[in-house]
This record gives C-alpha cells, sequence and structure tokens, in this order.
C-alpha cells in the first residue's frame, strides 16, 4: 500500500484534536470529540491525550490477527485503564473519538468506521462509501435550530450547545449512537467490512471536517473528490477545503457546527 495523509486543525487558538497514523499495512484516523462546555467534564484529560494513546495502542493491536472491532474494544479499554482511578468514565463529558482504520491482512482488505467519519473504497465493481451518522439522527430538531443561525453569533452558540446536550443523551446507548470512550461495547457497533486486495485501486478515509467537501459543500462527488486527491494529494484537498469557508464564514450559504473543523484525510493506492 503506497500512503499519504494530511491533518490540519481547524482553528490556530486550539489544539488539532485530529490523529492519524499508518505503517505498511494499516492506516489509523482518529477525530477527537470534546464535550459541550456546559457538561462536568468528569476527566481532567485532554481530547488530544485520548485520541494519542487510543491510536498508538490501536496500531499495536492492529499488527497482529485480532479482528478490527475486537482490537478498538482491547484498545478502549487500555486507555480507560489508564485513568479509571482518577477520573469519572461514566461521566457524558469524558474524552471520545470517531474512529476509521484500514488495514490489509492476508490477502484481504478490511475496515472499520466509527461515529463520523468516511471511508471511500474504489472498487473494480465501483465506489463502496462507509459513514457513519447516526449521530445527526440523535437530536435532529436540534440540529436543524443549529442551521437557522450565523456562525459566531451568541445564538449559534447557543444552538450548538443545546443540540450537544441533547445528543449526548444517545451518546453509547442502544439505539443511539456510538463513539470510542471508556465503554468498549462501542466497539461493538461500529461499521465494519472486507474486500479482496486484487479487488481495489484506492481508497480514501476522512474525518467529517474533510469529507464537507462532498457532503456538506457539495462541491464534488466522491468519485470526483478521488480524482482530486489523486491530483492535488490530501493536503490539496484541505486546501481547497478552507478556502471554501473563508467564502463562507458565517455559514449562510452551508450552514454548520463552526467556520472550519480540523481535517485529516489519508489515501491509499494498492
Amino acid at each position: 500500500m503506497n500512503i499519504a495523509f494530511e491533518t490540519l486543525g481547524g482553528s490556530t487558538e486550539r489544539p488539532n484534536e485530529d490523529w492519524v497514523v499508518a505503517n505498511p499495512t494499516a492506516v489509523i484516523v482518529l477525530d477527537g470529540v470534546t464535550a459541550p462546555r456546559v457538561i462536568a467534564p468528569g476527566c481532567h484529560h485532554s481530547v488530544a491525550w485520548f485520541t494519542q494513546n487510543l491510536g498508538g495502542r490501536l496500531l499495536m493491536l492492529l499488527s497482529g490477527d485480532n479482528d478490527m472491532d475486537k482490537a478498538l474494544g482491547d484498545a478502549i479499554d487500555q486507555v480507560a485503564d489508564l485513568h479509571r482511578d482518577t477520573c469519572d468514565l461514566a461521566s457524558p463529558g469524558i474524552p471520545a473519538a470517531a474512529v476509521a482504520m484500514l488495514r490489509k491482512i492476508g490477502n484481504d482488505l478490511e475496515w472499520l468506521v466509527l461515529a463520523d467519519t468516511a471511508i471511500v473504497l474504489d472498487t473494480l465493481d465501483g465506489l463502496r462509501v462507509t459513514s457513519d451518522t447516526r449521530v445527526e439522527q440523535a437530536a435532529p430538531e436540534a440540529l436543524a435550530r443549529t442551521r437557522e443561525e450565523a456562525i459566531g453569533t451568541p445564538e449559534h452558540q447557543a444552538a450548538v450547545a443545546r443540540m450537544s446536550v441533547e445528543q449526548l443523551k444517545k451518546r453509547n446507548v442502544p439505539g443511539g449512537y456510538w463513539v470510542a470512550a471508556a465503554d468498549r461495547e462501542a466497539a461493538g457497533n461500529a461499521f465494519t467490512g472486507k474486500i479482496p486486495v486484487t479487488e481495489v485501486r484506492r481508497v480514501a478515509i476522512f474525518t467529517d471536517g474533510a469529507s464537507r467537501a462532498v457532503d456538506t459543500f457539495g462541491e464534488m462527488d466522491w468519485a470526483t473528490c478521488l480524482d482530486y486527491l489523486q491530483e492535488h494529494g490530501p493536503r490539496g484537498l484541505i486546501r481547497r477545503i478552507r478556502r471554501i469557508e473563508d467564502g463562507d464564514p458565517e455559514g449562510l450559504r452551508w450552514p454548520r457546527f463552526k467556520k472550519s473543523d480540523d481535517a485529516t484525510v489519508a489515501v491509499v493506492e494498492m
């Protein structure tokens, strides 16, 4: 696998909470999830601390022949053990992450998607898109209200906070949506798949800050996006997204939670 990736924070005023790593047979992309400020954090560790520790353990666990969901569950347990005695892991405000993973094992290519990340495979039979949009279904009315206000206004900030609180009520519960936090049950609710390596031409992995070129802005479809990545690379795609965001800073044309989000793209050519 030939692998290229890029990650860029959405703002210079806060750390990039995305995390990405690759080795010759695996790619891991994490998108850190920060709880709304109105929720008691329950944990004194940062989201970046959580993604770094989760990602490092995932990379080690994927080097064996563990199933991908088991590897994720074991990694969640191991990170939880690091702060189980010092933090309230039952709090909804603890650090969490969306997860996307790709692994070549034997003659197969395996993938896993959990929470708002996406993996697009260009196969001999066409594109296969795996994305997890369950969080968007958790509080649809509150989500709709965030799209009625301009980004940066007190009204928009209040609407986003209300939506986040409503979504948290359905996080990591049956019938809701799932993220990697402290409960390994989330791993069993991830979307997974497998395909022979010989049937795949290329793969792209996105956090939601990068997939917005397709699913938020509608600037291109997935096939065009993969072609753009092949020509301009991950950095080129993120730069294009930033130009679009700069042209609509208040979200009047493309309503969204924030002007710019952390963005990560990984491209794999077979």
